[in-house]
């Protein structure tokens, strides 16, 4: 672990991989895994650190809004992104593609440089911009450079920092010991990369036990796969985070994190101006005592979609997802971590 936890403000919280991770996507099977970490995943493994740390009643106090219709979150979080050494990367943002050589409908990650520019509108007709992983990562030269100097490299060509690798696996039946092979996926790093999120802390008595619960989760895992390694890692917090980060008033906002809005916020969101995509959420129930049982499925708006209003306000909810038959609650996080954005789509 490096780095400390400051009260208030934003802050980036780097996962440095100690394996592979597995963030199940949905489908059949275990094949499928994601590229990032959902920010309702994070939020999922928060929860569970916080009762091992700090008990039950301190989560519905502290986490969850224990029925108050007015209650305010203690802090926002983006879902977690790749990084390749000291450069970020995030969605690529449904706004105007910019005017390039670049296939942008192939892109799905943008560099923290190419996404600060696009923020602002700026044109990217005259600049040099530069691809990784089959032109599905786009990033500034200068960018390129500085991972080169990084890793010590003269070129990238051909490198992949991380990948989807599908294992084979043999799963054995209790009674006839008939064995039947299988598939998992986990994504895996390359040394010197792994995955970012960022946390706006909303109370500043919060920050000390959040950090607590991402270290100790550094060692429980986040993702699937847990018992056999996955998702464990090394946390380090540092306060340089990219400007555009900071909550400022803007008319429309890029989200960063699956958002589930109130009734009330979605003819405000809606509105002239914005793109969105919708992704489906579901899950098994966690806990400590076993239990088969889907969460209900939700719809979501994901990360990239360009909204309508401020990135200063504090936009969405926590779900109830709690299925029938269930021994406790469960809750889905729904909450946006917003990004002003100056692009206007019509």
């Amino acid at each position: 672990m490096k780095g400390s936890v400051r009260a208030m403000g934003v802050q980036e919280v780097r996962l440095h991989p100690k394996g592979a991770f597995h963030i199940g996507e949905r489908g059949i099977g275990y094949e499928g895994a994601s590229e990032f970490a959902p920010a309702d995943t994070l939020f999922s493994a928060l929860c569970a650190g916080w009762v091992l740390l700090y008990g039950e009643d301190a989560l519905m106090n502290e986490l969850l809004a224990n029925n108050e219709p007015n209650w305010t979150p203690p802090f926002i979080i983006s879902s977690a992104f790749p990084f390749i050494g000291s450069v970020r990367f995030y969605p690529k943002p449904l706004a105007p593609s910019p005017e390039n050589r670049i296939r942008w409908k192939e892109v799905k990650w943008v560099s923290e440089g190419v996404l600060r520019s696009w923020l602002k509108g700026e044109s990217f007709a005259n600049r040099e911009l530069q691809t990784l992983h089959d032109e599905t990562v786009v990033l500034l030269a200068d960018e390129r450079e500085q991972i080169c100097k990084d890793f010590g490299l003269r070129s990238l060509e051909g490198i992949r920092f991380w990948a989807v690798q599908r294992v084979p696996r043999v799963v054995l039946d209790t009674i006839t010991h008939a064995s039947s092979l299988f598939h998992f996926g986990r994504l895996i790093f390359h040394d010197g990369c792994g995955l970012f999120f960022l946390v706006r802390f909303l109370r500043d008595d919060i920050a000390e036990k959040f950090g607590a619960v991402v270290r100790l989760l550094g060692d429980e895992g986040i993702g699937g796969d847990r018992t056999t390694g996955s998702g464990n890692f090394c946390p380090k917090f540092s306060d340089a985070v990219p400007d555009f980060c900071q909550p400022q008033k803007s008319q429309w906002f890029v989200n960063l994190s699956p958002l589930f809005p109130k009734p009330e916020e979605t003819s405000s969101l809606f509105a002239d101006g914005c793109n969105y995509r919708l992704t489906v959420r579901s899950g098994w129930m966690g806990g400590v005592l076993p239990f088969p049982v889907r969460r209900k499925i939700v719809r979501m708006i994901s990360e990239g979609s360009v909204l309508c209003g401020s990135a200063e306000r504090i936009w969405g909810k926590i779900v109830n997802v709690t299925p029938a038959g269930a021994h406790h609650c469960v809750y889905r996080w729904g909450y946006a971590f917003p990004v002003a954005c100056g692009v206007r789509l019509s």
